[in-house]
C-alpha cells in the first residue's frame, strides 16, 4: 500500500499530514510557520522516518511545467528534482488553488450559501482571500489554476470602495485578501492591526474598520460578478479560507446579491442570478485536494 506525505505551503504557514490510498479523511495535521531555509531537512526527516513513497505538495505560486516559484517568497520547488532526491515512486506539485478545486468531493457537504442558484453547466469557480488572493476553475475533472490575484484590472474602481486614492500600481489582492484588509486599515488609521482585529473593530462599529470591512465585502461581490461573466461558473462559485469562514455571518446576503447583480444587462442578470455562491466551511481544503489527487493518481 502506498503511503503519501501531503503538504500545503501558503504565504505564511505550511501544513502536513500522511495518508494511504484507503484514506478518505485527514487526521493528525501539523501546522507550522514555513521556513524555506529549514524545509529541505524537514522534508527529508518526514519522508525517511515515515517510509513515504509518494509526495504531493500544494504551493502558493504559478506552476510552470513541473516547477513552482512561490508568489510571496523567494523559493522554488521542482517535482522531478524532489522525486530523484528522495527516491520517491511519485511526486507531484499542485498550485494551492488547483488543490482546493480537487478537494470539492470531500468538502461539498459542509458548504454554506451566500446565495443559491440553479446549476446550468459543469464549471465551478473557486476563490479565496488569504495572505494573497487565489482562484481556480474546475470543468468536469479538469482543473485550471490562475494568478487572478496579481492582475491589475478594476484597481481604480475598487479604490472607491475603500474611499482611498492611491498613486501606486495596485493588484487585485491589494483589495481582496487578509493582507489588504490590514494594510488598508493602516492607510486610513495609521495603525497596523490584523484583518481579524479589523473585523472585530467593525463589529464594534469602529468607523474606519467599518469602511474597510464594507469596502472588502463590496469589492468581493463586484469581483465575483466580473469573474462569473468571464468564466460562466454555472455549477457555482465556492469561497474558501479561514477569513471568509469567519466573516460569513457578517455578510448581508441580500445586499451582497444586489451588488453581484447590479449594473448588468437583463440577459446577464438572469444568468448571474442562477449562479450559486457558497462558502466552504471545512478546513484544510488544500490537503483534501492533495488527498483526492493522490487517490486519483493511484487508481
Amino acid at each position: 500500500m502506498s503511503k503519501a506525505l501531503l503538504i500545503d505551503i501558503g504565504g505564511t504557514n505550511m501544513r502536513y499530514a500522511f495518508a494511504s490510498t484507503n484514506d478518505d479523511e485527514i487526521s493528525d495535521v501539523t501546522k507550522l510557520l514555513f521556513d524555506e531555509n529549514k524545509f529541505g531537512s524537514l522534508l527529508s526527516e518526514l519522508i525517511y522516518e515515515n517510509n513515504v513513497d509518494s509526495l504531493i505538495i500544494s504551493v502558493a505560486g504559478p506552476k510552470i511545467n513541473n516547477s513552482i516559484n512561490m508568489t510571496n517568497k523567494d523559493y522554488s520547488l521542482n517535482s522531478d528534482e524532489l522525486k530523484k532526491q528522495f527516491n520517491l515512486n511519485k511526486c507531484y506539485l499542485l498550485n494551492d488553488w488547483e488543490a482546493i478545486a480537487h478537494s470539492y468531493d470531500y468538502v461539498s457537504k459542509g458548504i454554506k450559501y451566500i446565495k443559491k442558484g440553479n446549476s446550468f453547466n459543469n464549471t465551478k469557480l473557486f476563490l479565496g482571500p488569504g495572505t494573497g488572493l487565489g482562484a481556480s476553475i474546475s470543468i468536469n475533472d479538469t482543473v485550471l489554476p490562475s494568478e487572478i490575484g496579481n492582475t491589475l484590472h478594476s484597481s481604480l474602481r475598487l479604490q472607491k470602495n475603500y474611499q482611498i486614492e492611491s498613486q501606486k500600481s495596485m493588484v487585485l489582492e491589494d483589495f481582496i485578501s487578509g493582507s489588504a484588509i490590514s494594510n488598508l486599515y493602516e492607510v486610513k488609521s495609521n495603525q497596523k492591526i490584523s484583518s481579524k482585529e479589523v473585523f472585530n473593530k467593525s463589529r464594534q462599529n469602529d468607523p474606519v474598520a467599518k469602511i474597510v470591512t464594507d469596502g472588502f465585502i463590496k469589492s468581493l461581490a463586484e469581483t465575483l460578478s466580473e469573474l462569473a461573466l468571464t468564466f460562466i461558473p454555472g455549477d457555482g462559485i465556492f469561497l474558501a479560507g479561514s477569513l471568509i469562514r469567519n466573516i460569513f455571518d457578517d455578510i448581508n446576503k441580500e445586499n451582497f446579491n444586489d451588488i453581484f447583480l447590479s449594473n448588468r444587462k437583463a440577459a446577464h442578470k438572469e444568468m448571474l442570478n442562477m449562479v450559486s455562491i457558497g462558502v466552504i466551511m471545512k478546513e484544510r481544503t488544500p490537503l483534501y485536494g492533495n488527498l483526492k489527487f493522490f487517490k486519483t493518481m493511484n487508481k
